[in-house]
């Protein structure tokens, strides 16, 4: 199941990077970190998880105030609850590759500063298996979870401001990932990813 998924990653980018092969493409790296939760009509008293997120991007540009920002980033997300009195704190982890598909409009301001912003769909796919630790006691319990699903879709927007440099430029942006699919597999589940991301990278 996930080598399908995979697959469609891997023609997704194909796809999205073919037909402007002949505007000006250029690429990086970033990473960040994620403050993940969840929403839904089942999600209650839920607490930030904080992680990683990072990957690669390209942009494509469509002249000079739009472009096209595919991105494949390793994001670890979940949530966390915690009880006080007795001690105890539960963490859903899951760790997704997502491949964001950004419409980015530039600001058309001089110098070297550029502000940002940007919307599209993101569709991910969990490259380990989801999994709940408690910790009560000192102790510490790991188990997978049962019945999680393994993919996600969304939508994320935010904005950002690229820094220019004689060679390259340094990018930084501050996202929201909003999931529209339940992560129950059976889907009778109201429970949504929710992520702000914070990252920094170069552009080459």
């Amino acid at each position: 199941m996930r080598c399908r998924y995979k697959r469609l990653l891997v023609v997704l980018l194909c796809i999205t990077l073919y037909p402007a092969s002949a505007q000006k493409i250029t690429g990086g790296l970033k990473m960040g970190f994620n403050l993940a939760s969840w929403y839904g009509d089942d999600v209650y008293d839920a607490k930030i998880k904080p992680g990683f997120c990072g990957g690669v991007f390209g942009v494509v540009a469509l002249g000079n105030i739009a472009a096209i920002q595919p991105e494949l980033l390793y994001s670890k997300k979940g949530v966390k609850w915690e009880e006080a009195l007795l001690g105890l704190k539960l963490t859903y982890e899951f760790n997704y590759i997502e491949m964001p598909v950004l419409v980015k409009m530039i600001l058309p301001i001089q110098g070297k500063i550029k502000p940002n912003f940007f919307l599209g769909p993101y569709f991910g796919i969990t490259v380990t298996d989801p999994r709940g630790i408690l910790e009560i006691d000192g102790m510490t319990v790991e188990e997978d979870l049962q019945g999680a699903k393994e993919t996600d879709f969304g939508v994320v927007l935010g904005g950002g401001i690229d820094f220019g440099l004689p060679k390259g430029k340094i990018v930084f942006d501050a996202r929201y990932s909003l999931g529209l699919t339940t992560l129950d597999e059976e889907g009778e589940g109201d429970l949504k990813n929710s992520v702000f991301a914070f990252l920094v990278g170069y552009s080459f």
